[in-house]
């Protein structure tokens, strides 16, 4: 570039300051949002002020300020704004604002990221509960989530629908009916739209659901024990059961988190580390899961308590539901007017803090350790430029100098097990290859239903029958140069008994969840290496990379081993039937635990066909029809 061209440019670029400086001067010392926008029109940056001319002249102050800054000093042309009645409501606006135009230099949660909801659909005669990714804010109804897991939401959604029954048809008005339907023929719609239940009988169930999704568990659980005792008390057994079964299914979602607490309490735990948040969701003492929402490419030219406050402004903006209790890593740049706002959108007050010990410390050290450990996983499978083969490199260098090996190990497998109160136990070997994973090696294994509850026979169990298909002599056949087994002391004697002539060829080392630690070889000895080194950081992505694909095989087997070892078998029982049956009852034991009266009473199944299925599912014990005597 010449010397003119240079003289230019800086004119050029001081006539556009002074242009600023004469717009911002004109500026009314009154709250709202302002914008400043380039030479082509578009808007560069979006904010809010109490005092939009105080703040605006604070952009252009010359000292100070970071690479945004000098960014927006260069490209800026003028400013706009728009006066608001309160500092709270510029606070609202800029956040739209900022959805609306996606300015460049302002730090925002990244698109594409969509957890589901959970509607209640108020603003029908009957409402419905509606699983949805896709918000439609001009509907004011009762919103829960977003939920982390979609598979946990579609399970909460099938207790709630059986324990309190609630129309499944997906008009908005169903058309009155002489005859109720299937699902009502079946006894899983309340058939409204026939008479069936009254408008304040409905309205009742409608008002139990919103109460669970609101938190208020222990009041849903003390009122299914109640009719379980009331029915048990009448001899109906099998009724009583069935609300046995469900309080059993209520207490299955989320866990305890753990860490002592006078009174179960509703909180989020808000944390963020680099360019992700986490939202850990407790509801009524038990976590529910955690949210992970990542910022845009800006996120390095802002600070923690800025991005902290872009999260909470963009998570409770779309949540119709706000627990009393936020605890946050960092307070959020504009905490008090947060706070209003949070307040104002519940109705109620809403605690906001950052601690620093006791309770609510160990779970925001919880959340930040949930997040480190996502992101050194994210490490490792996006890792920047040629980073990833330097890192797989040091990786396997470490493993060998740390536990003794002779060479690099180029061949690891991984082994883990699975099983669900000793139902369809599985196993699965993953295998990764200089240090990659390599899909090839992959194996799965169903376990006897024998070895169910006991993991380190299973794990023994797994080594075995992979290490029997490499048949030949042990000395000349290529085998693995480490075997990582997720367990302790128990799974690694097992792993090495069953490993049998293999055992003195294969390095063994479990790796225990509770602290990240190792137990290495025959010896058991203890290697406890640091959370950053890239040796353990291999390690975990195999280890969690051999559960998901462990997990993956178990559920598989749930859903299809049980029907087709049970149900296909049964003559005369097609797919129709098949259907109808796990529709009306949920799952083969309740199939084969129901009186024969209660398979007769389902459309299209009768007495005989009853009998037949009962005397297939039960080929040990038979069933009785009542009354029957016994010698």
């Amino acid at each position: 570039m010449s010397d003119g061209e240079g003289g230019a440019d800086l004119s050029s670029g001081r006539k556009s300051l002074e242009a600023l400086r004469a717009a911002v001067s004109v500026a009314p010392h009154l709250p709202g949002v302002y914008s400043f926008v380039d030479r082509s029109g578009d808007v560069l940056y979006i904010g809010k002020a109490g005092d939009l001319n105080r703040r605006l002249s604070g952009h252009l102050s010359s000292g100070g300020g970071g690479e945004r800054h000098r960014s927006l000093l260069r490209r800026a042309v003028s400013a706009e704004w728009t006066v608001t009645r309160s500092e709270k409501e510029a606070l609202v606006l800029e956040a739209e604002l900022i959805r609306l135009h996606k300015p460049p230099l302002n730090v925002r949660l990244r698109d594409g990221i969509r957890y589901p909801w959970l509607e209640v659909t108020l603003d029908e005669e009957y409402p419905r509960l509606v699983v949805t990714r896709r918000i439609d804010h001009a509907r004011k109804i009762p919103r829960f989530g977003p939920y982390p897991d979609a598979r946990t939401l579609r399970r909460l959604v099938a207790f709630l629908l059986e324990a309190y029954p609630l129309r499944r048809c997906e008009v908005p008005s169903p058309r009155p009916r002489k005859s109720p339907c299937l699902m009502g023929q079946m006894g899983r719609c309340p058939g409204a739209c026939c008479g069936k239940i009254s408008a304040k009988e409905y309205g009742h169930e409608v008002q139990a659901v919103t109460s669970i999704l609101r938190g208020d568990w222990e009041t849903a659980r003390r009122e299914m024990m109640d009719r379980m005792s009331r029915l048990s008390g009448e001899r109906r057994f099998e009724e009583a059961a069935h609300w046995r079964d469900l309080i059993a299914r209520l207490e299955s979602f989320g866990w305890p988190h753990g860490i002592d607490s006078q009174q179960p309490a509703n909180r989020d735990v808000v944390v963020v580390r680099e360019n992700w948040g986490l939202v850990l969701q407790i509801r009524s003492g038990r976590q529910l899961g955690s949210l992970r929402l990542p910022f845009n490419r800006r996120w390095k030219h802002s600070g923690e308590d800025e991005r902290m406050s872009v999260l909470l402004r963009s998570y409770y903006s779309a949540a119709s539901e706000i627990p009393a209790e936020i605890v946050v890593s960092v307070l959020p740049s504009d905490e008090q007017l947060i706070g209003e706002w949070l307040q104002e959108k519940r109705g109620r007050r809403v605690s906001m803090l950052e601690p620093s010990r006791g309770e609510r410390k160990e779970l925001v050290d919880l959340a930040v350790r949930e997040l480190d450990h996502f992101l050194e996983r994210l490490a490792w499978d996006r890792p920047r430029g040629g980073a990833r083969k330097q890192m797989l490199a040091s990786a396997l260098t470490e493993l060998k100098d740390e536990l003794g090996l002779d060479r690099d190990p180029e061949w690891i497998v991984g082994v883990d097990a699975s099983t669900l109160s000793g139902s369809y136990p599985v196993a699965a070997i993953v295998s990764f290859r200089a240090g990659r994973p390599d899909k090839e090696g992959y194996r799965r294994f169903s376990m006897p239903r024998s070895k169910g509850r006991d993991d380190p026979a299973m794990i023994g169990e797994t080594v075995r029958r992979y290490l029997a298909g490499f048949g030949g002599s042990a000395e000349r056949l290529e085998v693995p140069d480490l075997l990582l087994v997720d367990g302790g002391v128990t799974q690694l004697r097992s792993a090495i008994f069953f490993a049998g002539r293999w055992a003195d060829r294969i390095r063994f080392v479990a790796i225990a969840k509770s602290d990240e630690s190792l137990l290495v070889g025959r010896e058991e000895r203890k290697l406890e290496l640091p959370l950053d080194r890239p040796a353990l950081g291999l390690l975990r992505r195999i280890r969690d990379e051999a559960h998901r694909f462990v997990i993956h095989y178990h559920r598989l087997a749930r859903s299809r081993g049980e029907l087709r070892s049970r149900l296909e078998d049964i003559p005369g029982i097609g797919p129709a039937t098949r259907a109808l049956l796990l529709s009306a009852l949920g799952s083969v034991e309740r199939i084969a635990s129901a009186t024969p009266e209660r398979l007769s009473a389902i459309p299209g199944i009768g007495r005989k066909r009853a009998r037949l299925i009962l005397d297939w599912l039960n080929p040990s014990s038979g069933v009785d029809e009542p009354g029957a005597k016994h010698d």
